[in-house]
């Protein structure tokens, strides 16, 4: 084989199945390289090996193991080539090529220690005969571990309508991919569904186009994929940690639930947008974006989707982790512009600073009538430049029974637990027992709708602004701010506060050695009527 090899296009091998052979070409140049091939019907290529070194040159296809019509498992493609070395503009350079429309491609893996491939590498790849798209195999569990070297774009997995599960793609050392758009991907399918998948950036890894842990065009499930950026440069691209395409509008993308997806940040350099996971018109729950260290330049999403409901997922800037380069960018634990927000937690501490706004929900972009409720923040530390919301809405949505608890840190702007710009604020809760916020605290706020059964708790730190248990345009009926402790607030406390309609039931206590520098109403309207409202000091 290996003589065929180096004389020329590489022949058929007649055998019920490939298996064990090994090749190494370290010369010459050729149309295609395989460890083992076999275009036998149901024939498989199995364990099967190839090693491309030196000078060699290949210009079409390269694999460890190749089938026609039946599956390609456990081969290995090595490339370490020199400076004279290339391979391309290959048609396919891969670990395992299952060609056949149902062949599988399992366990494959690509080592890339040193030179240049002018194309795609894939762990695995299911074909099809007529191209990817055909092809309905899955591929699972393959790899490829770049240490070296240069490539467009790398895939662990890919396959047109099977599953592309549990893929291992590491870039490392000095590796570089040069794709301008998407350039890595743990795991790739066109109609299929995507888990499990995983990308590690590495060292001094040199990334110029985005990195997605998992990704499928139509499928309908996206889950348990990771990122992880550890070194290296992304050169101001996003990534994913799992994403439904949404920009090409294909008529049947986007649907897909994205669940239990996760990007991590600790180092490197040179992200510009973070998404856990991302989807057009399906579920987000469950997704999860923490950094750590490094900067990330744009917005911070744990979760996204344009239509469809964001639930449970987590936002983590903490240590000397950044989000944002401006007061223009925000961080997301979970945002959808129709749809409910719940369950969200963003958590911010240690020394982390975010530039702009932050939010645990948040729902905006078109009107709708999704609750914004359960949404949590916790900062014990660092800072946000903006204003920091525990569930808030801009197109209608209600919000209740969020919660954000200050014991550290600053804030830059306004607090609220609960922000609705058309609905209601019901039963929200804000503490702070630390820290300083230079803007107002609200329990619950309604910019044209009503704030009831609100609460505030502030016992510690300073506040530069107000301080209210509800506040609305409309009415504030049964909120409470409770001051006490060392609490510091610049301005004027209100139990409740009503711009134009009804404050009733309200109460505001202050107590121990808090301090309030302007006026304490029970309750407060600017025009219309008060009643039933307390204040204890």
């Amino acid at each position: 084989m290996a003589a065929l090899l180096l004389g020329g296009e590489m022949a058929p091998v007649f055998a019920a199945d490939v298996k064990n052979l090994s090749v190494t070409v370290s010369s010459g140049t050729q149309a295609n390289a395989y460890g083992g091939y076999t275009i036998e019907e149901g024939a498989s290529a199995l364990q099967n090996a190839l090693t491309l070194s030196g000078p060699a040159k290949v210009l079409k296809a390269s694999a460890g193991g190749w089938s026609r019509w039946g599956n390609a498992e456990w081969n290995t493609l090595t490339i370490r080539l020199d400076e004279d070395g290339l391979l391309g503009p290959s048609d396919i350079v891969s670990g395992g090529v299952a060609e056949s429309e149902g062949g599988a491609a399992v366990h494959n893996t690509v080592y890339i220690e040193s030179g240049t491939v002018e194309g795609t590498v894939e762990g695995g790849v299911a074909v099809g005969i007529n191209g990817v798209g055909d092809g309905t195999g899955d591929v699972l569990s393959n790899q490829v571990t770049m240490s070296g070297g240069t490539v467009y774009s790398v895939f662990g997995g890919e396959t047109g309508e099977g599953n592309a599960n549990d893929n291992v793609v590491t870039i490392k050392g000095s590796a570089a991919v040069t794709g301008k758009s998407n350039a890595v991907y743990g795991g790739y399918t066109i109609d299929g569904n995507a888990s499990g998948n995983i990308v590690n950036i590495e060292d001094d890894a040199d990334i110029h186009g985005e990195i997605m842990g998992g990704y499928t065009r139509a499928g309908s499930l996206i889950s348990g994929n990771k990122v992880n950026v550890t070194g290296g440069n992304v050169n101001e691209n996003t990534v994913y940690g799992a994403y439904t395409e949404t920009s090409l509008g294909f008529a049947s993308a986007g649907s897909a639930d994205v669940t239990n997806n996760e990007v991590a940040i600790s180092g490197g350099s040179g992200v510009a947008e973070v998404y856990g996971g991302r989807s057009y018109s399906g579920l987000a729950q469950g997704n999860k974006v923490t950094i750590s260290a490094a900067s990330v330049s744009g917005n911070v999403y744990g979760a996204y989707t344009a239509y469809g409901d964001v639930l449970d997922n987590q936002a983590v800037i903490k240590g000397t982790g950044q989000a944002g380069s401006s007061d223009t960018n925000s961080v997301y634990a979970g945002f959808t512009n129709i749809g409910a927000a719940a369950g969200n937690i963003l958590y911010i501490q240690d020394s982390a600073e975010i530039a702009g706004s932050a939010f645990a929900g948040y729902q905006g972009g078109f009107i709708s009538s999704e609750t914004v409720e359960r949404n949590q923040v916790f900062m014990s530390g660092g800072s946000v430049g903006g204003d920091l919301t525990g569930g808030g809405s801009n197109n209608g949505g209600e919000t209740l029974n969020n919660y954000v608890e200050i014991t550290g840190g600053t804030v830059s702007g306004n607090v609220y637990s609960g922000f609705t710009d058309s609905a209601d604020a019901l039963e929200n809760t804000l503490t702070v027992a630390g820290g300083r916020v230079e803007g107002s605290l609200f329990g619950g706020y309604s910019n044209t709708g009503t704030a009831n059964e609100n609460k505030l708790t502030f016992s510690a730190g300073t506040a530069g602004s107000d301080a209210y248990g509800g506040y609305a345009q409309e009415n504030a009926d049964g909120n409470e701010a409770v001051l006490s402790g060392t609490s510091v607030l610049e301005g004027n406390a209100a139990g409740g506060s009503s711009a134009r309609g009804e404050a009733s039931g309200n109460s505001l206590t202050i107590k121990e050695n808090s301090e309030v520098k302007g006026d304490a109403a029970g309750g407060d309207v600017y025009m219309g009527t008060i009643s039933k409202n307390i204040i204890t000091i």
